[in-house]
């Protein structure tokens, strides 16, 4: 993938699972009767959705390294209810990272979120690669 060519993937019908949207609050310091405001940091790591990144880093040979993360919403999130996630990615070169946008919606197109992750492409050089 480069840096002009964006990647969109989506949308992927995820729910908000109440008891691990409990347990994320619990452990992120959250009072438990909301959906945390990062909670959808956890969708990004769903196997359909995290491939695309997995394949990036392998054909790059380097590893993804959180670097940022930003939420802003429209809605809250409902436990229990499903919603919509489209994300676009694009990479850069220099320094080299990718950034993953992501738009949250209901069923219906209401928007709800909007989420920015960047990762920091890491060589795998010192990490056991090959190279």
């Amino acid at each position: 993938m480069q840096s002009d060519r964006p990647l969109a993937l989506g949308p992927f019908r995820l729910r908000v699972d109440p008891a691990r949207a409990a347990a994320y609050a619990q452990e992120t310091g959250g009072d438990g009767a909301s959906v945390p405001l990062a909670y959808p940091a956890i969708w990004l790591a769903e196997p359909s959705l995290f491939s695309a990144v997995r394949d990036l880093c392998a054909q790059r040979d380097v590893v993804p390294v959180h670097e940022s993360q930003s939420f802003s919403y429209d809605a809250p999130l409902v436990a229990g209810e499903s919603y919509d996630l489209s994300v676009t990615m694009s990479s850069e070169e220099a320094p080299p990272r990718l950034t993953m946008v992501g738009t949250v919606a209901t069923p219906q197109g209401e928007p709800c979120a909007r989420i920015e992750t960047i990762l920091r492409l890491v060589p795998r050089a010192g990490f056991g690669s090959a190279s």
